[in-house]
């Protein structure tokens, strides 16, 4: 036993040196700042699938989990609370709590398994706040399974693995988070007892994260460096896949700015519940928002007279009102979303000199 204990921690670090891979890739002009980041990124990916795969009590004793703060990827809104929770589609579930004040609440089920990357099929069933019959104190339940039920009812696929949460925070300050709870309607099995072989399988797991998410993401946005300091309609497809909400329609694209450079985008809003722009780093993790400005939205934008937005891009204050720093990059990702709105503009980017 413990021979075969090592070859699986060995087994687990040669999965390890293989996700390692992506900071040779060739197509995402990676320069040395950004495989520092890569390191970190991997680092983050690695902790993040081990906390799932390793911590995970299984899908009769679900609970809530929040993906860690600066831990985030696939273009994570800066906005956003992520939580999720594993799931059998067999059972059914029963997800209840409060609303609270947020801009946005919206439940999916998914299978969104980075560690058998070829096998994500995307989301299933998907509710959002509108949805859902709340009663006047805010609070609800909502039934989860692969059988319809009446009422808030969110439908699982046969091959759903877990529910993810969003909430979606326009301010912060002033907003009260949603309370949220989540069980098994079928018996409860005997406490949890560690299984050598499946510690096996969850370390391994963990690794597999690693490789499949970073994988994913950076094949994603490769192309988009054809067409720099523009943005473009994402393709559905990858849309669902990766299990986007229905309700969220995007504008993607990849900005590079040489140090004497900015990037001004300029856009008329539509009518809809909340928008935010954001940069992230060419691993498409968000930018930190904590000590820099990197993100806008309906409730922090200044607007034009006219009820248009000019956004500025820039190493350097510029003196704009709405202006989103690089945080030191040269060069990332940047996105606009647009929830329940009525239209889905296209923005006008313009690269300018700054001197």
């Amino acid at each position: 036993m413990e021979r075969d204990a090592i070859e699986v921690w060995d087994e687990f670090c040669d999965l390890l040196k293989q996700a390692g891979r992506l900071l040779e890739r060739d197509d995402l002009g990676l320069t040395d700042f950004d495989r520092g980041e890569g390191l970190r990124y991997l680092a983050r990916l690695a902790g993040v699938g081990l906390e799932s795969f390793l911590e995970n009590q299984g899908p009769r004793r679900p609970g809530f989990r929040r993906l860690p703060p600066h831990a985030g990827f696939g273009l994570d809104n800066p906005d956003n609370v992520y939580m999720s929770a594993g799931v059998d589609p067999t059972l059914e579930y029963r997800i209840s709590g409060s609303r609270g004040t947020i801009s946005y609440l919206s439940f999916a089920a998914q299978n969104q398994n980075y560690a058998k990357a070829d096998r994500i099929t995307g989301g299933a069933g998907h509710l959002n706040d509108e949805d859902l019959d709340i009663a006047p104190d805010g609070t609800f339940e909502l039934i989860a399974s692969q059988e319809p039920h009446p009422g808030n009812w969110l439908r699982l696929a046969p091959d759903s693995s877990m529910v993810l949460v969003r909430q979606t925070f326009m301010d912060p300050a002033s907003e009260v988070a949603a309370d949220l709870r989540i069980e098994c309607l079928a018996p409860p099995p005997p406490p949890p007892r560690l299984d050598p072989d499946a510690v096996r399988n969850q370390l391994l797991g963990g690794a597999m994260y690693a490789i499949g998410a970073s994988s994913w993401f950076a094949d994603w946005v490769a192309p988009w460096r054809e067409a720099p300091n523009t943005m473009h309609a994402p393709d559905p497809e990858h849309h669902r896949l990766v299990g986007g909400d229905p309700n969220i329609v995007f504008r993607l694209g990849y900005w590079s700015l040489a140090a004497d450079e900015q990037l001004v985008i300029e856009v008329t809003p539509p009518e809809c519940d909340y928008w935010n722009f954001q940069l992230a780093n060419i691993w498409t993790e968000c930018l930190d928002k904590r000590y820099e400005p990197i993100s806008v939205n309906k409730h922090s934008a200044t607007y034009e007279p006219d009820g248009s937005v000019r956004i500025v891009v820039a190493h350097e204050d510029p003196g704009e009102p709405n202006w989103i720093s690089t945080t030191g990059h040269a060069h990332g990702i940047m996105g606009l979303r647009w929830v329940r709105a009525q239209s889905f503009p296209m923005p006008e980017c313009r690269l300018e000199r700054t001197r």
